[in-house]
Parts: structure tokens; sequence; C-alpha cells
């Protein structure tokens, strides 16, 4: 066994090296091209919306206001008995199991 991993190690060893050795790295150039305006620009401008009273969302002195739900809705599990009658050995037999449902509050 010891020499069954030392000649894997070994191998292991030569084939990380010879990858190494095939894939030298390569300098980098390290820079931040100046292709022209970016997000950074923008953000030193001032937004005409904001300091504007009637802006897009007031419309015929109506401002429309997003009514949103933020809370999530809660649920939690419930289990349910249900029971089953079948007709074995000439009687009626019955088996109840528990089946989960979803309570929604």
């Amino acid at each position: 066994m010891d020499r069954r991993l030392f000649l894997t190690g070994m191998l292991g060893l030569a084939g990380a090296a010879t990858v190494v050795a095939i894939a030298r790295p390569a300098t980098a150039l390290a820079g931040i091209p100046n292709t022209g305006p970016g997000i950074l620009d923008e953000l030193d401008k001032p937004s005409d919306d904001i300091l504007d009273p009637d802006g897009p969302d007031v419309q015929d002195g109506v401002e429309f206001v997003r009514h949103r739900r933020w809370h999530r809705r809660r649920r939690r599990r419930g289990w349910r008995r249900v029971c089953r009658r079948y007709w074995r050995h000439g009687s009626w037999r019955r088996r109840c199991f528990r089946r989960s449902f979803w309570i929604h509050f």
C-alpha cells in the first residue's frame, strides 16, 4: 500500500511539474482601460427627476404610488389524518395514515 501511495504521489508531482512547464505564467498587464464615460461619471451628475416636483410619477396633480406587500406570506406544515376502508377476508378493514398539508396565515 505504501508503494502504491508513493508511486501515485510521484506521478502526480511529475504531472503538476509538466503542466507548469507547458503553461508558463505570462506577464499580466494590470490597469483600467479608459474607453470613455462610464457609470462613475454618471454618478457625479445631479438627477433632474429627483429635483423636479413634476417628475415622471406626477400627472395632472395625481401622484401614483406603488402599494407593495413587503411581508412574506407565512405558512406552516400541518398534519391531517386520512383513513381508508378496504375489504379483506370477508370483512371491512381500516387503515389510517398521516398526510401533510400547508396552513397559510
